[in-house]
């Protein structure tokens, strides 16, 4: 079976899903993990909980990105599972800069790498600053709200929290 390469650029630590759709990918064996990284907020604990995931599953050679940090507030509902963890600790690599990461992950890949956003985009929007050409090899997968209809069975679609906090 050939595995999908893949990227994900997460705002995990916020809410519980993102935690579990890294769970989802790790045990996937459809999918080669190729980086994560923390997007949006304070981008420094989100990688810490996305590199204690990794040790703990057992995947340390998996890359940890640090993505653009907008605050130091740490105070998400999985904070305390990091609290006093040492991002040094981690036995992978950790990119400070996330977005150049992502960039050199992409481009340095010999196929097509399929980027999965599931956060607020600004390392999103850093990336194709940085390296258009990167939309030119990538297949984008991303939760970014619905076309069709709004939440809740509302006929109206509604700007899901992804996109109001960053489109």
């Amino acid at each position: 079976m050939q595995r999908i390469p893949v990227i994900l650029d997460t705002d995990i630590g916020s809410d519980i899903d993102d935690t579990w759709a890294l769970a989802m990918m790790l045990n996937s064996p459809e999918l080669d993990v190729r980086l994560v990284v923390g997007a949006t907020g304070d981008t420094v604990e989100r990688a810490k909980i996305i590199a204690r995931m990794l040790e703990v599953a057992g995947r340390t050679d998996i890359p940890v990105g640090i993505g653009i940090k907008q605050c130091d507030d740490a105070n998400g509902p999985q904070a305390p599972w990091v609290d006093g963890y040492d991002l040094d600790r981690y036995r992978g690599t950790v990119h400070e800069d996330g977005v150049g990461a992502i960039i050199d992950t992409v481009m340095s890949a010999p196929e097509q790498v399929t980027l999965i956003g599931i956060g607020p985009a600004p390392d999103l929007a850093a990336v194709l600053d940085r390296e258009p050409r990167v939309a030119e090899r990538i297949r984008f997968v991303g939760m970014y709200g619905d076309l069709r209809g709004g939440y809740h069975g509302n006929p109206e679609p509604l700007a899901e929290y992804n996109v109001k906090a960053d489109a």
